[in-house]
């Protein structure tokens, strides 16, 4: 299996656990020294604000995110994934669409997020 398979199964239990809103399933998905670069927001650090970060996502009523991988450069044991995500309300309301960029870390054999950032490309409303 190549890595973008193994990023694409890495991402699968990201959406699983987007859909279970379960936080605390979310900081084994990154590395031990992960930083989530969320827009018009302070980086976050450490499993516990990895796990009030989503958890702060879940109470807005976010129950599904589609990340779509379009391209993986890997460099050694890192892997920088580009691509685009579509966010939903349980209602199936669309919240966002937008860019992703991950740089995934090959963590004992295992692909974690190691930087995580994504930014919408929805206008700001005028």
């Amino acid at each position: 299996m190549d890595v973008a398979e193994r990023i694409g199964e890495a991402n699968e239990k990201f959406k699983e656990a987007i859909r279970t809103a379960d936080g605390d399933v979310m900081p084994s998905l990154y590395t031990s020294d992960a930083v989530i670069l969320p827009p018009n927001a302070d980086a976050v650090t450490g499993e516990e604000a990895i796990t009030r970060y989503w958890n702060s996502f879940f109470q807005l009523g976010i129950t599904d995110a589609r990340p779509l991988t379009r391209e993986v450069i890997v460099m050694g044991d890192y892997a920088l994934e580009v691509g685009e995500t579509t966010v939903y309300r349980d209602d199936g309301t669309l919240v966002d669409r937008g860019k992703i960029m991950v740089l995934w870390k090959n963590d004992g054999g295992t692909w974690k997020m190691h930087r995580d950032t994504w930014n919408s490309s929805v206008p700001l409303p005028q």
